[in-house]
């Protein structure tokens, strides 16, 4: 950390700050949806929150003919503004400004990860430091900022929640004003052309067996994320008042992630045991999760339900990164960043039309489905391995 660049430091300040506001306003979120009284609120939540990552494929013709920085700034300071203001919103009134304000902070947060990304790899000999202290300040704001929530709420207020949400995105803000990076305009391609490297990334996931099973993978577990987070406000109402339940779920993201990131190396790539586990975990914790009245069981479920999503998103990376050449990654991840903002807000409607059994019923037949699919491709991958050992011992 000492050794970082200022440029560096202050990016990393600024998102770590900004990361933990993002989850420590989304229970407070889901808290709000549920004193409209109607569930499509709740639903209208995690769609507003997801669906703007549809178009963040096609967002980077913007991104590299402006000032990255400059997007990153007014970014920040209007979903810090908007954040604010959403306090004085009266509780349980005018819902579709109340979805309309959360559109627009999350439709513009689409432009920031893109600038983001292109001005960590301007960080020169900073860049595999800063991936990587990202990754685990990413793990740590989740816990930390759903544990600052939970504390705002018992402390009476979980407007609070949303308040310091909006004020970490100006403070983020005015980190990233003291980043100091000559900007160089880039003719990137246009708007036609990022439609034609979107179709091409789509038929790269056609006839490439091994990324489409990763692309299987991510959106299936999209799905899932859906409908676990539907079902955040629901579960909590098995603790007491329910409010706080919200954000002990909340913590069990990161929690989980963490020990799930941990899990990889020992689970495997490419091999049934660690298909099996990521199966088995995914269908029981997700049963549990949705049918047990014991809100500790439900926590429990939860860690183990985000153990296996977070093997299952570095797998399906890995896949890709493995199996599919590298000018056309870009193209691939940009498929799924879509369809996973898409799947996502499917997954968190199911509740609104559909009962509870024939949800899980659905997802047990999607994760089987996705199970002999990677048994196969698995298959694929060891019989590849040994025709290539075998070349190389003639």
């Amino acid at each position: 950390m000492k050794q970082l660049k200022p440029n560096s430091k202050y990016l990393l300040y600024g998102q770590a700050l900004s990361f933990m506001g993002d989850y420590c306003v989304l229970p407070a979120l889901l808290i709000l949806s549920t004193y409209y009284h109607d569930y499509w609120v709740t639903s209208g939540v995690i769609v507003v929150r997801s669906i703007p990552m549809v178009f963040q494929p096609f967002l980077g013709v913007l991104v590299d003919r402006l000032d990255r920085i400059k997007i990153m700034l007014w970014t920040d300071i209007i979903r810090g503004i908007i954040f604010l203001g959403l306090t004085f919103l009266p509780k349980g009134e005018y819902p579709l400004i109340f979805l309309a304000l959360l559109f627009i902070t999350y439709g513009s947060g689409v432009f920031f990860n893109p600038a983001r990304l292109a001005v960590m790899s301007s960080l020169e000999s900073d860049i595999k430091s800063i991936n990587t202290l990202f990754a685990k300040a990413t793990t740590i704001s989740i816990i930390v900022g759903a544990a600052a929530g939970g504390l705002f709420l018992l402390g009476g207020s979980v407007e609070l929640a949303v308040a310091f949400n909006g004020v970490t995105y100006l403070v983020s803000a005015f980190f990233i004003s003291r980043i100091k990076l000559q900007f160089v305009p880039i003719q990137s391609e246009n708007i036609k052309e990022a439609f034609q490297s979107f179709k091409e990334g789509l038929k790269e996931i056609k006839t490439n067996s091994f990324v489409l099973n990763a692309m299987f993978t991510m959106i299936t577990m999209a799905l899932l994320w859906g409908v676990v987070y539907s079902y955040f406000p629901i579960v909590s109402r098995f603790l007491g008042d329910g409010e706080i339940g919200n954000f002990i779920l909340t913590f069990c993201i990161g929690f989980g992630g963490f020990i799930g990131a941990a899990l990889v190396s020992k689970w495997g790539f490419n091999n049934n045991r660690g298909l099996t586990y990521f199966t088995v975990l995914s269908i029981v914790s997700l049963a549990l999760f949705l049918f047990t009245p014991i809100f500790a069981v439900s926590v429990i479920a939860a860690i183990l339900f985000f153990i296996a999503m977070e093997y299952g998103e570095v797998l399906a990376k890995v896949k890709v990164q493995e199996n599919a050449a590298n000018q056309i990654q870009g193209r691939i991840f940009s498929v799924a960043e879509a369809s996973i903002g898409l799947c996502i807000s499917i997954g968190s409607m199911f509740i609104n039309i559909l009962s509870a059994p024939v949800i899980m019923g659905l997802i047990v037949v999607i994760v089987c489905g996705l199970f002999l699919h990677t048994k196969l491709v698995n298959k694929s991958f060891l019989e590849r391995d040994n025709k290539t050992e075998q070349k190389g011992v003639f």
